[in-house]
């Protein structure tokens, strides 16, 4: 029997994945302690020695295509439970109004939920060159009996005018107070 890193009772494998499962139970045993002790020479003899190898043998278990398979592996199902503690400690946040932080958790977990707010706003200058442009092309439409709006959305110009609206009150609008929003 070799000796486990962590001393408790035994560890049901039944669920392991394929790379898992195609290991030794020494092998498996070296897979599950390096992924306690982490992926360094040193770790590597340690975990070895203490899973029944030679200690020199972890470097060459290390380079073990079946181990590395499985370290992928294993290493894929800790990150996917270590994201339940990342959402826990967000939502810890977001709830706790003293935090510093508590609006960029909750901006954040809006966002994963696929609540985000964007504005985009686009400014064209049109320089005396683009006026030109459109000029040529007016006056080439016009000799050919073509519609010059198509042909300079086809140039890809963006022909428009505008003027700034001001609203002005009328005596039946009134001031909304908006503070118990």
């Amino acid at each position: 029997m070799t000796t486990a890193l962590v001393s408790g009772p035994p560890i049901d494998r039944s669920h392991d994945g394929k790379a898992m499962s195609s290991l030794t139970p020494k092998m498996r045993e070296f897979v599950i302690g390096m992924l306690q002790e982490g992926t360094n020479p040193k770790a590597a003899q340690k975990v070895a020695a203490a899973v029944g190898f030679h200690s020199f043998y972890g470097y060459e278990l290390m380079r073990n295509e079946k181990i590395l398979a499985a370290l992928r592996e294993e290493a894929t199902k800790r990150l996917a439970g270590a994201a339940l503690v990342g959402v826990n400690v967000m939502l810890a946040i977001a709830q706790n109004p003293q935090h510093k932080d508590q609006f960029r958790a909750a901006k954040e977990l809006a966002a994963i939920n696929g609540f985000t707010a964007e504005q985009r706003i686009v400014v064209e200058h049109i320089s005396q060159d683009s006026k030109d442009q459109i000029r040529q092309i007016k006056e080439m439409a016009a000799q050919l009996g073509l519609d010059p709006a198509q042909l300079i959305r086809g140039a890809g110009i963006i022909e428009a005018e505008f003027t700034e609206v001001k609203e002005e009150k009328t005596p039946c609008q009134t001031d909304v107070d908006d503070s118990d929003w």
